[in-house]
């Protein structure tokens, strides 16, 4: 029996479908009506459906019933609630309801099991005893035990006994032995899984016909299916979920850009090993008639892998994509560049564990043996500078005053993300990002003696976070004093300040006697009154923004070659990134910190601030000012992330 078990609550979501595996229901989970939609739309069978009747607010699982029952007339629906369902009286009045306060799994697998039954419904077919026993020897193949069932067929594992490996053998039911059709097409089903030839597409090994049985042998997969690391109740980070779904993405677009059909993936058919790189059974079979639809295929698979995704990154990574509705081709693609992405993020974080100083070249190791001591030389230079404040040194105040001019937006109506119309009082935002020098006059301020350093702290900061510097400070800041450079490029104390986390930009603001903007306020004065797409109008310019079409993480010549900066930009350097009200630089260079906390979308119990605005890491797109992004936490701190102020008082002329 094909169970879909549609639950928001996480726990008691496996815990349910663990119970109803245990009785040989094959269970497919959701976390909610949208992913379970999206399964159900290219689902090949149903028999039944259990479902919250009400998830919060503003979902209910209503129409995800209706559909069900109009795709899969003859399956079975019941709803479970947490909530009193006064009100919805006419919505349940034909659907059997399980009141949750709360139901122990197997107490509700019995009254699913009671509740089919006394609507006179067939309950789990019982799988009779396997049709070959263990032990049976077809060609060269011992049948060890029976996988699973099928309509048509059953599949064993086996042994290939002259080469002593384990194969997966699917075998034809006897009693279709006397319609040739389904032969003929059990034949040509073999030929077609022959021709194909993928690396993660198991391949089938040979086909036969013994003492009456048609079979073949094909390939099982390493590692484990997806079926079972669900049952074995395990997650998968954000890197390894990235990296499953690009090996059955490279399959079957693979399959598809060549014309072959398939059926539709399940979790038994997709095959995780220790690296978490994937690969499926071979799922190819003979032409149809009717194509398959590609992106309802993918919402499927998106939906299908949910349920081992961890929350968190990795959860928003899946809601992503989910949200771009592409093909197998659209989701490769995607996925490489977000395994770029991914990887830039990991040599970021070695240049900075490296003390932000690049490691020597092996093809040229004695110039870079000689920048790199000339380099850390300058850095203690700078450091001793930097206490005395000696001849040529610029002090962070002074530095600081070059940048701090602020802006006026007068008030009166945006246009807000994706059309909406908002009215806005007038406030004046930082014209440039804060930079080095101005951070570091800060930090130099809260050194005076008697000054009350906790007075600039947010009542919420955690009491284990000590000051406001940022990780390898000192050596950061004396880069930036002296122009030495990080990972190949200048760092200056016009450059932006980086790596603080949102407790240290509300100190540094309320120091200013200033505020962050809200990213209302963040985006009206980015896209102007009219909404446009990027600060200087409706059409992307390259090389305007300082962005990541251009970015090289391993700090090479080539790095910076459209924009003129691989990593930071002096905030004066920005030409094209100036908005209508001339706020520069936020389309690129560091995303920036705003006031605004909202619910983290896959966090619901977390209150996260949101960051806006582009990188010099992130690729150019139209929704570099509407992205908003979720910090996982007000602790966070990210090489490419900064911010600036905002206040309610207008700057005097």
């Amino acid at each position: 029996m094909v169970v879909l078990l549609v639950d928001s609550n996480a726990a008691a979501r496996s815990a349910r479908s663990a119970a109803m595996r245990q009785q040989g229901w094959h269970v497919f989970e959701a976390d909610g009506a949208t992913a379970a939609a999206e399964w159900l739309a290219s689902a090949d069978s149903l028999n039944l459906l259990v479902t919250e009747a009400v998830f919060d607010a503003d979902s209910t699982g209503f129409d995800l019933r209706d559909a069900a029952r109009k795709k899969f007339p003859a399956a079975h629906l019941i709803f479970t609630t947490r909530y009193d369902l006064t009100g919805f009286e006419q919505s349940v009045r034909d659907t059997p309801v399980l009141i949750d306060k709360p139901l122990a799994a197997e107490e509700l697998v019995a009254k699913v099991a009671s509740l089919i039954a006394a609507s006179s419904a067939v309950a789990a077919p019982v799988e009779g005893p396997p049709l070959l026993p263990p032990g049976t020897i077809l060609g060269n193949n011992q049948i060890i035990d029976r996988l699973y069932v099928e309509r048509e067929a059953e599949t064993y594992r086996a042994l290939q006994r002259a080469v002593q490996r384990q194969v997966a053998m699917v075998v034809l039911k006897p009693e279709f032995l006397a319609r040739p059709e389904i032969v003929q097409e059990f034949k040509e089903r073999e030929r077609i899984k022959a021709s194909v030839t993928h690396p993660r597409i198991a391949p089938l090994f040979e086909a036969g016909e013994e003492h009456g049985w048609h079979f073949y042998t094909r390939e099982m997969p390493p590692g484990r299916s997806l079926e079972e690391i669900q049952a074995a109740g395990e997650h998968l980070g954000e890197r390894a979920v990235a990296e499953v779904l690009h090996g059955i993405a490279d399959a079957m677009t693979f399959s598809t850009e060549r014309g072959y059909h398939h059926r539709s993936l399940g979790a038994r058919d997709i095959y995780v090993d220790g690296e978490n790189q994937s690969s499926i059974v071979n799922v190819i079979r003979p032409p149809a008639a009717t194509p398959r639809d590609q992106k309802a295929d993918v919402r499927a698979l998106l939906a299908m892998v949910r349920p081992v995704v961890s929350e968190g990154k990795a959860r928003g990574l899946l809601q992503a994509l989910a949200s771009e509705d592409l093909d197998w081709a659209g989701l490769l693609h995607d996925l490489n560049d977000l395994r770029d992405e991914m990887r830039d993020r990991s040599l970021m974080k070695k240049a900075v564990a490296a003390e932000l100083i690049p490691p020597p070249s092996k093809t040229d190791a004695r110039p870079n043996v000689m920048l790199w001591a000339v380099g850390s030389l300058v850095l203690i230079v700078a450091v001793w500078l930097g206490t005395r404040a000696g001849k040529g040194f610029t002090p962070p105040s002074a530095a600081a005053e070059k940048t701090s001019e602020m802006v006026w937006i007068p008030p009166g109506e945006f246009i807000y993300q994706q059309g909406q119309r908002r009215q806005q009082a007038g406030f004046a935002i930082s014209k440039y990002e804060v930079t080095v020098g101005q951070y570091a006059a800060f930090l130099e301020a809260l050194k005076a003696p008697g000054i009350d350093t906790k007075q600039f702290d947010h009542p919420d900061q955690p009491s284990s976070k000590l000051d406001h510097r940022p990780e390898d400070w000192k050596k950061y800041y004396a880069a930036a004093a002296t122009g030495a450079a990080i990972n190949g490029q200048a760092l200056s104390l016009e450059s932006p300040i980086a790596r603080v986390d949102w407790w240290d930009a509300y100190a540094y603001a309320k120091w200013k006697g200033q505020r962050l903007p809200t990213e209302e306020e963040w985006e009206k004065a980015a896209r102007g009154t009219n909404g446009n797409l990027f600060p200087w109008g409706a059409a992307f310019k390259p090389g305007a923004s300082n962005l990541g079409d251009d970015y090289d993480p391993s700090g090479s010549a080539n790095g910076g070659s459209q924009d003129g900066f691989n990593l930071w930009a002096p905030v004066k350097a920005l030409k094209g990134d100036v908005s209508e009200y001339g706020v520069v630089g936020m389309a690129g260079n560091v995303e920036e910190w705003t006031d605004t906390r909202a619910t983290h979308p896959e966090l619901p119990d977390l209150r996260v601030p949101v960051v806006r605005g582009g990188h010099f890491a992130l690729k150019s797109n139209d929704q570099l000012l509407t992205r908003r992004y979720f910090a996982e936490s007000a602790g966070e701190a990210a090489l490419a992330r900064g911010f600036r102020t905002a206040s309610d008082t207008q700057p005097s002329s």
